[in-house]
């Protein structure tokens, strides 16, 4: 049994003052309040260290890769570092996401995932790695008119060959994106929806009758906003909105914010909050390979089929036409959701991990920080900074939160955050 003494517990419906938790085999048994510690001298005294806060690990529902490797690569060594990557920076849970690719493609690569998922369960559950909870199809059946950083030769409508797919991965997909403007998506919607999985649309060319027909037969998710998703547009010289305008204005449909302050500034983020309400709003990574790694403006590296470069802050395609993924963590955007952005602790909770619990339907385990839930949480000075990670119960070393570009304070030892 362990006891982590915090000044603050925070959880998406309040905070709880001094405590100790309590935590055995894994779960936590008890959150117990403490008398409040009247000064400094006194809390030298203890023996047991005082954490500012303690908040729940956060749930990547997006995210590509990491320090150097990518869920399309299909390799098992490189998958178990994305996950080790993601828990190191606070991420205690995530899906593996893949990129649109051939059929064939994903027939090759879901086995894999499939016993990925049970070799990463026992090493999560020793506190090793961040808990893969399954895996998140974008593409194949998205739109070329919106395709973004993803290869437009294997886009598609969903066909028979695509229901077999999702019918005999069900057990390990968790979420799909694709294009609802396809005339075969209404049935691969309801296909999704029988097997329990979330539907998303993105990288989309849906107008706004199409897609509120969606809403109402159970899509209720939008993948990464204002990336790749439809909006104002004209139809046979008739105005149209799109899934973007269509989804803010919808109650209960969750959208996908990108927080690094690239893909989704301060002006979006107020025009976002202005119509959405944090409990629709799920924040997620969608970082790729070179999240963790030293940026290099000069170098070249691939993203399935195509050439991307890292520069300021983000990943590009070559040309700089467009975005190709974030290199931030989950945590970066936790902190710029309340020290820049002006969210509290506990709203920024229930974006980067209660919402991200329901939509997986896991409240009941993961999320917030309370007896009965996984022993999943960080530790947080009066900064933010994570000064220690405890998945499983289990006490991870944290990394150093590297500078962004532009901004001073401390840079990470080495030649990257994770070195």
């Amino acid at each position: 049994m362990t006891t982590f003494t915090v000044e603050k517990v925070a959880n998406a419906d309040g905070t709880i003052g001094r405590c100790e938790v309590v935590v055995d085999g894994g779960v936590i048994r008890a959150v117990n309040p403490l008398p409040a510690v009247r000064s400094a001298r006194d809390r030298g005294r203890e023996d047991t260290p005082v954490h500012a806060w303690a908040v729940p690990g956060f749930i990547d529902m997006h995210t590509h890769g990491a320090a150097g490797h990518d869920v399309m690569d299909g390799d098992r060594d490189g998958l178990a570092e994305i996950a080790r990557h993601h828990l190191r920076h606070g991420t205690t849970s995530f899906l593996a996401s893949t990129l649109t690719a051939p059929l064939e493609t994903l027939e090759r690569l879901l086995p894999l995932l499939r016993a990925c998922m049970g070799k990463n369960a026992r090493e999560a559950a020793l506190g090793g790695a961040a808990s893969l909870l399954g895996v998140h199809l974008e593409g194949p059946w998205v739109s070329p008119e919106k395709a973004g950083a993803q290869n437009t030769s294997y886009m598609q409508a969903p066909d028979e060959r695509s229901a077999r797919l999702i019918r005999e991965y069900s057990d390990i997909i968790r979420m799909v994106t694709f294009s609802y403007h396809y005339p075969s998506a209404g049935e691969f919607l309801d296909l999704l929806l029988q097997h329990g999985i979330i539907a998303a649309c993105g990288h989309d060319q849906t107008v706004d009758d199409r897609i509120l027909e969606g809403f109402a037969r159970g899509l209720r998710y939008v993948t990464h906003l204002y990336s790749m998703t439809s909006s104002f547009q004209r139809v046979n010289g008739l105005k149209h909105l799109g899934t973007l305008e269509m989804a803010l204005m919808t109650p209960g449909v969750a959208v996908e914010v990108i927080a690094d302050g690239r893909h989704i500034t301060s002006h979006f983020w107020r025009f976002i909050t202005h119509n959405k309400s944090y409990d629709d709003i799920i924040i997620v990574s969608d970082s790729m390979r070179w999240a963790g790694m030293r940026e290099d403006p000069n170098r070249v590296i691939r993203l399935g089929d195509l050439e991307v470069i890292v520069d300021g802050g983000v990943a590009w395609l070559a040309d700089r036409s467009a975005f190709a993924g974030s290199i931030s963590t989950m945590h970066d955007m936790f902190v710029r959701l309340v020290r820049e952005w002006g969210v509290s602790v506990n709203d920024a909770v229930r974006m980067t991990s209660w919402n991200q619990a329901r939509q997986l339907r896991l409240q009941d385990r993961l999320g917030s920080i309370a007896p009965g839930r996984a022993a999943d949480f960080l530790l947080l000075n009066g900064d933010l900074e994570i000064t220690q990670v405890v998945k499983a119960g289990e006490l991870v070393p944290a990394v150093p939160r590297p500078v962004e570009p532009g901004r001073s304070g401390p840079a990470p030892a080495g030649p990257g955050a994770d070195g």
